[in-house]
C-alpha cells in the first residue's frame, strides 16, 4: 500500500484513549508551528457524516449485512480523501485521523471474518495511495476498554453493541496489523497514565516528521 507522508492514524478499540490522545498530539505539534487537519471515521465530510449515521445506528443492529458494513465504510472514506484528506495533504498540512483504513481491515476483515484479501483489495481502490504513513494502536484489554466506554455513560451504536468476544478478534486483528505490517503500523500499550501513552505516540510520530 502506497502511504501519504504527514498523514497519521489512531486505531484501538473504544476505550483506549484515542480522541484524548489525539488533542494532546495536535495541541503539541500546533504549538511546534504544524498546520494540522484533525478528522474522525467515518465522518469528517458531510457525505461520510450521513454516512456515518447510518453505519452507528442502532436500530440496525443484526439487520446491516457484513458486506454493506464493509462497503459504507469505504464510500465514506473515498469521500473524505477527494474532499479533506488530499486537499490538506497537498497543502503541507498534517493530517490525524481517528480510525481509518486499519479499523476496517481489524473490524470487518478480522471480526466480521470477510478476510484480508477483501479488504485489501476494496482499500486500494477507496484509498488509491492516500494511505496514513503511520498508524499507532492504542492496545488495551477488552474489558478494561468496556469500563472505560461505560463510564461515558452513553447508549451504545450499533457496534458498541457487539459482545466481549467481538472486540477481541477486532483487537486481535490490530495486533496482527503491528505484527505483520512494522513499518506503518506500531501498537502501544494504553493501559496506563495519557502522559506516558503520549510520550510513545509523540515519539513515533515525531520520527517521522524530521
Amino acid at each position: 500500500m502506497n502511504t501519504a507522508k504527514r498523514f497519521f492514524s489512531l486505531e484501538g478499540i473504544d476505550g483506549s484513549g484515542k480522541s484524548t490522545q489525539i488533542d494532546m498530539l495536535i495541541s503539541a505539534l500546533e504549538s511546534e508551528g504544524y498546520s494540522v487537519v484533525k478528522l474522525r471515521e467515518p465522518g469528517g465530510a458531510k457525505i461520510s457524516e450521513r454516512i456515518r449515521e447510518i453505519l452507528l445506528d442502532p436500530s440496525f443492529k443484526g439487520v446491516m449485512a457484513d458486506k454493506t458494513e464493509l462497503l459504507l465504510y469505504n464510500a465514506a472514506r473515498a469521500q473524505v480523501i477527494a474532499e479533506i484528506i488530499q486537499p490538506a495533504l497537498d497543502a503541507g498540512k498534517v493530517v490525524i485521523a481517528d480510525r481509518f483504513a486499519w479499523s476496517t481491515f481489524a473490524y470487518q476483515g478480522y471480526a466480521r471474518g470477510l478476510g484480508a484479501d477483501m479488504v485489501q483489495r476494496l482499500t486500494e481502490l477507496t484509498c488509491d495511495g492516500c494511505f496514513p504513513e503511520l498508524t499507532v494502536v492504542l492496545d488495551i484489554d477488552v474489558m478494561r476498554g468496556r469500563a472505560r466506554t461505560a463510564k461515558r455513560g452513553e447508549a451504545p451504536d450499533r457496534l458498541e453493541q457487539e459482545k466481549a468476544d467481538f472486540f477481541e478478534r477486532v483487537r486481535q486483528g490490530y495486533l496482527a496489523a503491528a505484527r505483520d505490517y512494522p513499518d506503518c503500523v506500531s501498537a502501544i500499550d494504553a493501559d496506563r497514565s495519557p502522559e506516558a501513552v503520549f510520550a510513545d505516540l509523540y515519539r513515533l510520530v515525531k520520527e517521522r516528521l524530521v
